[in-house]
């Protein structure tokens, strides 16, 4: 059977406002999470990508809910293979491969 990889990540947004010099954006832009899906499936694997906030029943996907809900934005993505979390936070796509590569 395939093994089902999931990104759980939050949209992109600017906390204090687009142009604000005191922080940068969170979560992830449409770009990112599509760079990021497309080289998860050059490996040949299903990738399904979920909003956090936009989740239904957090119970279906519970580990990342629970780290969303104690780490805020920062901890996305959350990316599983089969609902074991694989890695978290922003990292560079070859981290995030390397990672995925590791638990096949």
């Amino acid at each position: 059977m395939q093994k089902k990889v999931k990104i759980f990540t939050v949209g992109q947004h600017f906390p204090c406002g687009p142009k604000a010099s005191c922080c940068g954006p969170t979560g992830q832009s449409e770009q990112e999470v599509a760079a990021l899906k497309g080289a998860i499936e050059k490996l040949g694997l299903d990738v399904e990508v979920f909003d956090l906030k936009k989740m239904g029943n957090p119970k279906e996907n519970s580990q990342a809910a629970k780290l969303f809900g104690a780490f805020g934005s920062q901890v996305t993505p959350i990316i599983t293979i089969d609902d074991e979390v694989v890695c978290m936070g922003q990292s560079e796509i070859v981290d995030v491969i390397s990672a995925v590569k590791s638990k096949l």
